[in-house]
């Protein structure tokens, strides 16, 4: 450091404990590397001491030693220093005291000592003497004195050495003044005469002195965390209770904008922290596959981020992958897309999430294509999403005969949006349908469709029965018949998206860390047939099967007469003709009576995917917590990676509402255009025979 910032105090006295009383204090700027004349001629000057009649004695005392040390050459000088600058550098509160002698007598003492120096906002007592150690400090301090004594100021006077203040009042004898001391930081309050002459109409109006910067200070302790809701309605609230100040809903709406940007940071900065903060990720985590995609001037485009323990659960989950994706709520556009599966005790796992500029074919392919390369293709696997133009073409593109199934829900939607006459009566027996696990069932249920509504069973037809139905899936998409998980992650990180991208990135690991260790402590500590989704399923399938008769044909052929109605159970191949034992891979309620009757035990015609053992090794590898900051070993060509907000901005203000029709527009006949020659409605410009109207 150049020099030290201390306080000078004087014109006290010591006592016998070797502490320096009704003292006086100015302050005095030390450098490093000055002389021992320097420091002298410093303290005179600021003491207005002569030295040509006086001489001064310089001691300093120590804490724990009453003797005190002289300085009398540059030795002793550097000794005092280089103490005083450990000690300023560890943020200790020890004293450091130099006694100053004028004939033998005491005079004054210099000190380190940060409790005389006012570094808080909440200081509730302000008199002449008092020391602040800066400026900034000072002018909140004297904002919160003015809201809690009820009165207004102006700034008379204000720079970089002097703060002086008086009541809004032109009659008013209120006064404030202070300087800095020595040019320093440090502002010394000179003179303060508290004592108001003014009208009492002066105190009534709107405050002032509440500005946003000083709400932003009161409520930053309340937004730290992004998940809480504070809206500007709730600070006008808060700031009324605390201050007793009404302020206005743009105040308090640019108060918490700057509280977020002081916590949050810039968001321009936060695209620099990416290159660090992959790199970090990636040495953390060996084995994952993180990317970042860029355009020619260094603009952020894509990131992608598969973590080592997705990448070796997703070995031990059934391969139907959802994706998704949801719009970012921050400053630069941007989308969250993820990609997820269920693991064998019916839990979320993730399997890829990243960042986007926009839900487009090029940002698509590009994170398939990222996707397959963390990946790869496994026998079976499925991708599932919504109807979403882009996925379905950057699919195909990138793996070519892979089935892409459509989450049934939103299929459902189109449904409701295009055929509103029918959707109540359809409802029921679309979802039924689309489980359906025998084609007798599946044909009964589309002759009810065709008989409500002949267009939906032709849209069905169209959309493709691979596509929704479970019969017709060209693979076992087990319970995965919607991207309800890719929704659920996208509605947990619905406060998150409104972060900058680096906030938003860790929040996004953490949350997903978290759930890792969740999922793998439940696993181990499952000492059932099953994960507790499925084994809740297989319970209640063995309750179904009380009163059912089974008759054996062969060894592993039996007919199991349930209600009347007989079905066939072949245990060797895992089949029902209902169709859940072999879609399901869980023994349906006939199979369980089958498995009853020849004292079997269910676990050996359960998939391998719902036991315990895979659902642990499904977690076997750990998300582990990044290191401290401080710690990143950063390689100089990525610190010095440039990296750019995109270049698209989300518009000011609120989004635009679709805005509800009045009676009247609403009894108007839709599509009437008016000819752009005669006005008139019914033709265009093409087929008018009428005059031009008058303009």
């Amino acid at each position: 450091m150049a020099s030290l910032t201390v306080l000078l105090r004087h014109s006290g006295k010591w006592n016998d404990e070797g502490n320096y009383i009704d003292f006086s204090i100015e302050g005095i700027l030390i450098k490093e590397y000055a002389s021992f004349n320097d420091l002298v001629g410093s303290i005179s000057n600021q003491l207005g001491i002569d030295l040509s009649t006086n001489t001064i004695k310089i001691q300093y005392n120590v804490e724990g030693n009453h003797t005190p040390m002289e300085i009398h050459n540059d030795m002793g000088y550097k000794v005092y220093i280089d103490e005083a600058v450990q000690m300023y550098d560890s943020d200790t509160d020890d004293t450091l005291a130099i006694e100053l002698a004028n004939s033998g007598e005491a005079i004054g003492v210099f000190e380190l000592h940060k409790d005389l120096i006012i570094s808080k906002t909440n200081q509730n007592e302000v008199m002449a003497g008092q020391v602040y150690k800066d400026k900034a400090t000072l002018k909140e301090v004297m904002k919160n004195y003015a809201i809690a004594q009820r009165f207004q100021f102006r700034v008379d006077r204000s720079n970089a050495v002097s703060y002086a203040l008086i009541c809004i009042s032109k009659d008013c004898d209120w006064r404030f003044k202070a300087s800095s001391i020595n040019k320093s930081k440090l502002f010394k309050v000179r003179e303060f005469n508290d004592n108001h002459t003014c009208p009492l109409k002066d105190k009534v109006y709107e405050q002032r002195q509440a500005s946003s910067s000083l709400i932003s200070g009161i409520i930053r302790t309340k937004l730290t965390n992004h998940k809480r809701k504070y809206t500007p309605r709730d600070i006008i609230d808060d700031v009324k209770s605390d201050l007793g100040v009404d302020v206005s809903y743009m105040l308090a709406w640019r108060a918490k904008e700057k509280a977020m940007n002081f916590l949050r940071g810039e968001l321009t900065d936060s695209y620099k922290k990416l290159p660090v903060y992959l790199y970090t990720m990636d040495k953390t985590y060996p084995g994952s596959h993180i990317r970042m995609e860029k355009t020619s001037k260094n603009e952020f485009m894509y990131v992608y981020i598969s973590l080592h323990a997705f990448i070796r659960g997703f070995d031990h989950c059934r391969p139907i992958v959802v994706v998704d994706g949801s719009h970012l709520k921050s400053y630069y556009t941007g989308a969250f897309v993820s990609a997820s599966t269920l693991d064998g005790a019916g839990h979320i796992l993730p399997l890829a999430y990243g960042v986007i500029d926009s839900e487009n074919d090029a940002a698509w392919t590009w994170f398939f294509e990222q996707f397959k390369i963390a990946y790869g293709v496994r026998e079976n696997m499925c991708i599932a999403s919504d109807r979403n133009e882009s996925i379905i073409k950057s699919v195909l593109r990138v793996y070519l005969d892979l089935p892409h199934c459509v989450c049934i829900w939103n299929l459902w939607n189109n449904i409701y949006k295009k055929f509103k006459k029918s959707h109540a009566k359809l409802s029921e027996i679309y979802f039924s349908m689309a489980k359906a696990y025998t084609q007798t069932k599946f044909d009964s249920l589309m002759e009810k469709v065709e008989k409500v509504d002949i267009r939906v069973k032709e849209y069905l037809e169209l959309a493709g029965y691979e596509k929704w139905a479970r019969l017709y899936a060209p693979v076992n998409r087990g319970w995965t018949m919607t991207s309800n998980i890719a929704e659920s992650i996208n509605a947990t990180l619905v406060s998150a998206r409104e972060l900058p991208i680096y906030d938003f990135l860790e929040e996004v690991r953490k949350m997903f860390g978290r759930w890792n260790c969740s999922n793998r402590k439940e696993a181990t500590q499952t000492y059932k047939t099953l994960g507790k989704k499925y084994q809740k399923m297989l319970e209640l399938n063995e309750t179904m099967c009380s009163r059912m008769t089974v008759v054996p044909s062969t060894e592993y052929l039996h007919i199991v007469n349930d209600g009347g109605r007989n079905y066939t159970v072949c245990l060797l191949e895992r089949k029902c003709v209902c169709g859940r034992f072999q879609i399901d891979e869980l023994p349906c309620p006939h199979a369980w009576a089958v498995l009853k009757s020849k004292f079997l035990m269910p676990e050996e015609y359960c998939s391998s995917y719902y036991k315990p053992s895979t659902i642990v090794m499904t977690y076997d590898v750990p998300v582990y917590p990044l290191p401290d900051k401080n710690d990143w070993n950063i390689r100089e060509h990525v610190a010095e990676e440039v990296v750019l907000p995109p270049k698209w901005k989300r518009p000011p203000g609120r989004p635009k509402k679709k805005r509800d029709k009045n009676l009247s527009e609403l009894l108007l006949p839709k599509n009437q255009h008016s000819c752009s020659i005669c006005g008139q409605g019914g033709h265009n410009k093409r087929t008018c025979r009428n005059a031009p109207c008058n303009k």
